[in-house]
């Protein structure tokens, strides 16, 4: 214990933590996104440390092992998805390169032919045609861009990858610690409402996860069989896509299976379109109506705006990070909310 620190004045103590405080966070403000959600994505990787650490001595090792485990179906999930749109690329276009500069030649035949057996008119027919070559060179050409882009920020990306990894395991290794610190801090008149606050950002992590990840796995992996017997190409790309698009409120993956089944059906193939919007809708219901609430009933009390407006703003907000970070944080606040006034109204009733 510092010395006379008592003797010193509370009213110089709390200014000081105060000004050091927003120094710091001026200093971490470029990568407290980062770090925040290195603390959350810790929360999933503690989780599973805590299932290793029985078979392991150490409990670094189970935090590392934790992170492997974590981290293989995220790399999976890009690797496949990369290597799809590359094989797409390289159907429509010679190189990224030619796509880039725009000038790339797309092979037309086949969707020539399936526009011709539509039987409009010559100048609606040929529009038509056009107006899709074009759409589909602009849309690769912009993902050969933003694939450049990327390449060129790698510098920057590997520094924020770098934090994250480091944020998550110290945070999955330490995590009591700090919760510990906070609770020291805490005055004792407030520890019950804190307390609650703590268990109200359990059910919303728990809710992203249990909620909203794990049906749209489940989707995803359905709707991949179905469109591997309907015998669509690039089946893994379809499915991750159908997978992601489940986060989209209202629409959700309809946006998807519409989209397949509308084109299948003005090429020619009926069946294959019927099918795929017959059964979508069957996954789709599926799991919205009975998966969902089977494995999330125990977090109900998480309303489903709280994840509506998180996911939607927190995205655009704070891109990737923020599809965790903007449903934590608009639930907390929900919660915190929820909880004063059920203290405020109980107190009036006493």
């Amino acid at each position: 214990m510092i010395p006379n620190l008592k003797k010193i004045s509370i009213s110089t103590i709390i200014p000081l933590i105060i000004i050091l405080s927003l120094l710091s966070l001026g200093i971490l403000l470029p990568i407290i996104t980062i770090v925040v959600f290195g603390a959350i994505l810790a929360y999933y990787v503690r989780f599973i440390a805590q299932k290793i650490r029985p078979y392991v001595k150490y409990d670094t090792l189970s935090v590392f092992l934790g992170m492997i485990l974590f981290a293989i179906p995220i790399i999976l999930l890009l690797y496949f998805t990369f290597t799809q749109f590359v094989s797409i690329a390289g159907t429509f276009f010679g190189s990224l390169h030619q796509a880039a500069t725009g000038n790339s030649t797309i092979n037309m035949s086949q969707l020539n032919s399936s526009i011709q057996n539509l039987a409009l008119p010559g100048n609606i027919s040929q529009s038509l045609t056009d107006t899709i070559k074009t759409g589909i060179t602009q849309f690769i050409s912009y993902t050969a861009n933003s694939v450049i882009t990327l390449i060129s920020s790698i510098p920057l990306l590997a520094a924020q990858i770098l934090i994250l990894i480091f944020s998550v395991f110290y945070f999955a290794k330490d995590g009591d610690k700090v919760v510990q610190y906070v609770k020291d801090v805490i005055p004792d008149d407030d520890k019950q409402f804190y307390l609650e606050i703590f268990n109200s950002a359990d059910d919303v992590l728990k809710s992203i996860i249990v909620g909203n990840v794990i049906p749209a796995v489940i989707l995803g992996i359905l709707s991949g069989i179905l469109y591997f017997f309907l015998g669509y190409p690039y089946v893994i790309l379809l499915a991750i896509i159908s997978g992601v698009a489940m986060f989209i409120p209202i629409i959700g993956p309809w946006i998807v299976y519409g989209a397949i089944g509308i084109f299948s059906i003005l090429i020619g193939n009926t069946f294959q379109g019927v099918m795929v919007i017959i059964f979508g809708w069957l996954i789709e219901t599926s799991t919205d109506f009975y998966i969902r609430p089977r494995i999330s009933v125990q977090y109900s009390e998480v309303h489903p705006l709280v994840f509506l407006l998180g996911f939607i703003y927190g995205a655009i907000t704070m891109g990737i990070p923020g599809l965790f970070i903007g449903p934590l944080i608009i639930g907390i606040t929900y919660a915190a909310y929820k909880i004063y006034r059920k203290e405020k109204t109980g107190h009036q009733k006493h």
